[in-house]
């Protein structure tokens, strides 16, 4: 292993170590995806207002079967996988994720004309009066996330009132935090994933970069959008921060463009 990593510390100046680090940063391939992958949000209807708690979601999805296991592909013998198999991943606010597979609807329209395969679920936790942002999209059961043109949903909705605005542009360049996340299975044995869904910009050596901070004292710079391991984590808790910033290294305004989540790694 250790010979590996001297390889890959070459190969990728990226996950170069300072003295006395451990952790190493190393990208990798994204995961082969159709391109005709469709997610689509039902409801609730972008700015609607609901009467309250509990707060239903409804999606429409389209060539991807949610449930099944992700064998086929090298990355889940490298990594660990989901009981829950392929799902798609729920961010609220600026909430960890929390994945579904939705309870199936009728998928026939009132003529009885088969339209498309559409999900319900029920978000698992209170939601206070106001607005929320809802961000989702299809994971691999190992939690990478598809990265496509029509995989990406993001809306807005209020619980019972308009209060508590939220200065959100889902036009603007912004990220979406996945990976590592506790909904995953952790363990010392195995590299840890990173990944992330970059919105509404591209990431660049001279443009657009995420930082990443990890247990706040080790620090890489991204240029590539595409899934990183990460190795060399020890038993216990991890913070993983991200931060979108520009070619200036100014970080980008914006709600969801400076993120930090704890892990919990286990033997």
């Amino acid at each position: 292993m250790m010979a590996l990593l001297t390889v890959l510390s070459m190969l990728f100046p990226l996950a170069a170590l300072s003295a006395g680090e451990q952790i190493q940063v190393m990208p990798v391939a994204k995961t082969p995806e159709s391109n005709t992958v469709v997610l689509a949000l039902a409801v609730p209807k972008e700015g609607k207002v609901l009467s309250g708690n509990p707060v239903w979601i409804q999606f429409r999805l389209d060539g991807y079967a949610l449930g099944a296991g992700s064998s086929q592909f090298a990355r889940a013998k490298e990594i660990p996988e989901s009981k829950l198999g392929q799902t798609v991943h729920v961010v609220i606010d600026d909430m960890p994720y929390f994945a579904v597979k939705g309870i199936e609807v009728q998928p026939f329209n009132e003529e009885g004309f088969y339209y498309d395969t559409s999900f319900k679920f029920e978000v698992p936790f209170r939601l206070k009066p106001g607005m929320h942002t809802i961000r989702m999209f299809p994971a691999r059961s190992f939690g990478e996330s598809l990265k496509g043109d029509k995989v990406y949903v993001a809306s807005y909705f209020y619980v019972e009132n308009m209060s508590h605005p939220i200065d959100v542009n889902f036009n603007a360049p912004y990220i979406t935090y996945n990976e590592p996340s506790d909904e995953m299975p952790l363990n010392v044995e195995q590299p840890v994933l990173l990944d992330f869904y970059v919105s509404n910009c591209e990431l660049t050596p001279d443009g657009y970069k995420v930082r990443l901070t990890v247990d706040g004292k080790v620090q890489r710079t991204l240029t590539s959008w595409q899934p990183y391991y990460i190795y060399g984590l020890k038993k216990g808790k991890h913070t993983i921060r991200l931060e979108l910033i520009n070619a200036k290294g100014m970080k980008v305004a914006g709600p969801f463009n400076d993120v930090q989540q704890t892990i919990h790694l286990k033997d």
